[in-house]
């Protein structure tokens, strides 16, 4: 069986915060089980190990192994946000007056305590943040606005743009096969 694709042991940022990758070497064993668990997260062991090739238990092993090495992060379901009544996907894209560590993170508490904010991105460039809000629909986002993002610490302007169609949409990560 040969090995490739190690994930480095030295820091990088999982969630903001600074983590030591593991010396866990993937094979392509291991990437076959995380394809198939992209796609389906709550599939069975026996079945996972049947479409792999392997014992359920040496299947079982690897998955542990993957969880615990941080290669898989978690599970969870995906839910529909037009079924959960958020229908309304609205990029904003934000600048602070002084971006300074105490107004960021007081910045970033607001917006991760906000269900409503699906994604809080601190980027390079012009603007500083990006944050994905769902709504119910552009009057619930308005209120949103006035609520949130008037008062947030530190915010000098922000830009509000509504999404119209969802062309492509994925938590599934290219895994090589070298």
């Amino acid at each position: 069986m040969k090995k490739s694709g190690t994930i480095k042991a030295d820091y990088s940022f999982r969630n903001g915060k600074p983590v030591a990758g593991d010396a866990h070497t993937l094979d392509a064993i291991d990437r076959r089980i995380l394809r198939a668990l992209q796609r389906d997260g709550l599939l069975a062991n026996q079945i996972l190990a049947e479409e792999i090739g392997l014992s359920p238990p040496a299947c079982l092993k690897r998955v542990r192994r993957l969880r615990e090495a941080g290669v898989i992060e978690r599970t969870a379901a995906i839910l529909s946000p037009e079924a959960m009544s958020y229908p309304l996907l609205t990029v904003v894209r934000l600048k602070l007056d002084a971006p300074t560590d105490e107004v960021m993170q007081a910045f970033e508490a607001q917006m991760a305590a906000s269900p409503r904010v699906t994604q809080c991105m601190l980027v390079a460039g012009d603007i500083d943040y990006i944050l994905l809000v769902r709504s119910r629909d552009v009057a619930h986002y308005q209120e949103f606005a006035r609520r949130m993002l008037r008062i947030a610490p530190g915010i000098r302007s922000y830009t509000s743009e509504i999404v119209l169609t969802v062309n492509k949409a994925t938590m599934e990560l290219p895994i090589d096969t070298a």
